[in-house]
C-alpha cells in the first residue's frame, strides 16, 4: 500500500522570497517540504498533498507552489485563492499548468458564502482544469445547504470537505455528522478524515473520536474518505505525533486492511494524482 498523506502544510524556513502574513501562526516545528518528507519516510508515507496555509501566508501560494513543482515525483498541491478576487482564476490556471498542483482549498466569500456567484465562478474553474475542491468553512454547518446546491449544479467536480467541519466530541458533534450523512449521499462528495487528533478531549489513541469517525467512513465508504496527517502535528494535534496521526487510523480503530487500503492510499491516488 502506497500511503497518501491528504493534509500536510508546509512553511518555508525563508521568509524573505517567501513572507507570512501579519501575525502569522507559526508553526513550532521545522516545517519545510523537506521536514515533511523526513517525517513521511520515518512513518512509511509515500506521497502527499500539501495544503496552503492561510493562517501564514494568505491568499499568497509561491512556497506551495514552487514546492509542488520541485518535489512533484512525490507530492502535489492545493491552492487557497480568493473567490472574490477574479484575477485568481489566473492564478489557479497558472498553478494547475505550471506547477503541479491539483486541487483548490474552497473557502467561503467575503460575505460569508459558498453558494455565491464568486465561489461558483472559482469552483468552476476548477472543474474545468480537471482538479479538486478541498471545501474548507471551519464549523459553519449553515453552509450545508449552499455546498449540497454546489454539488449538484457541479455534479462533476470532486468536493472534499476538510477536516469534516471541525469534527469533535466537544462541540456541535451530533450536527457535524448529521451534516456530514447528509453530504454523503451527493457521490461527488468527500470527507478528510483530520479530526483524529485536534477533534479529541483526550491524548492518542483519542479514543473518544474512533466511534465518530468510523460513523464518517460509513456514511462515505472507505471509497469516499481520506486520511491527513495535519502537519505541523507541534501546533495542530494536540501532542500527538505524525506517526501516531497515522497509527491511529492502521493500528487503533480496527479498521480492515481493505478499508485502509481505500482510505489511505486508493482514493486520495484518484482525486489528486491520477
Amino acid at each position: 500500500m502506497n500511503i497518501i498523506d491528504a493534509h500536510p502544510h508546509i512553511y518555508s524556513d525563508d521568509r524573505t522570497k517567501y513572507p507570512a502574513i501579519d501575525d502569522p501562526w507559526n508553526p513550532g516545528e521545522p516545517a519545510t517540504a523537506v521536514d515533511l518528507k523526513s517525517k513521511m519516510d520515518d512513518a512509511g508515507v509515500d506521497r502527499a498533498v500539501f495544503i496552503q496555509m492561510g493562517t501564514f501566508y494568505g491568499w499568497d501560494n509561491p512556497y506551495v507552489m514552487d514546492s509542488t513543482r520541485q518535489y512533484s515525483e512525490w507530492a502535489t498541491g492545493v491552492v487557497t485563492l480568493s473567490p472574490d478576487d477574479p484575477q485568481h482564476l489566473e492564478v489557479l490556471e497558472d498553478a494547475v499548468t505550471n506547477y503541479s498542483v491539483r486541487g483548490l482549498r474552497g473557502t467561503s466569500d467575503m460575505g460569508g458564502k459558498i453558494g455565491s456567484q464568486n465561489v461558483r465562478r472559482l469552483w468552476s474553474k476548477a472543474r474545468d482544469l480537471g482538479i479538486v475542491v478541498n471545501c474548507m468553512v471551519m464549523d459553519d454547518l449553515e453552509l450545508i445547504y449552499e455546498i449540497k446546491l454546489m454539488a449538484r449544479q457541479l455534479d462533476d467536480l470532486n468536493i472534499v470537505i476538510d477536516h469534516c467541519f471541525m469534527l469533535n466530541t466537544f462541540r456541535k458533534s451530533e450536527e457535524s455528522l448529521v451534516a456530514l450523512e447528509r453530504l454523503a449521499r451527493l457521490p461527488n462528495v468527500h470527507a478528510k478524515l483530520t479530526s483524529g487528533a485536534h477533534g479529541s478531549a483526550s491524548v492518542y489513541p483519542h479514543e473518544d473520536m474512533h466511534t465518530p469517525l468510523k460513523r464518517v467512513i460509513e456514511a462515505f465508504t472507505p471509497d469516499r474518505c481520506v486520511w491527513g496527517s495535519n502537519f505541523p502535528n507541534a501546533l495542530w494535534s494536540k501532542g500527538a505525533s505524525y506517526a501516531q496521526n497515522l497509527s491511529l487510523f492502521t493500528d487503533e480503530m480496527g479498521l480492515s486492511s481493505s478499508d485502509q487500503d481505500a482510505i489511505l492510499s486508493k482514493t486520495a491516488e484518484r482525486l489528486w494524482f491520477s
